[in-house]
């Protein structure tokens, strides 16, 4: 069985009403919000709330969730 890949365009932008807080689109809609506080990311998508300990841990880990609730 093969896999279809689907392409996924990703943009992280500044929250314009909280500097702390990087909101994460894929495909022009908002999946979540990356805020850092003291040495980690937290990472917010729907009701779940993951700690990673880098920026791009926490991006990955958006795109984790987005890829599997579109299954």
């Amino acid at each position: 069985m093969a896999r279809r890949k689907k392409e996924i365009e990703i943009t992280v932008i500044d929250n314009p009403e909280d500097s702390n807080v990087r909101l994460v689109q894929i495909n022009g809609h908002t999946i979540g919000t990356i805020t850092q506080s003291d040495n980690r990311f937290d990472c917010v998508v729907g009701d779940s709330i993951f700690h990673e300990k880098s920026e791009e841990e926490a991006l990955h880990q958006v795109v984790r969730e987005y890829n599997l609730h579109q299954r």
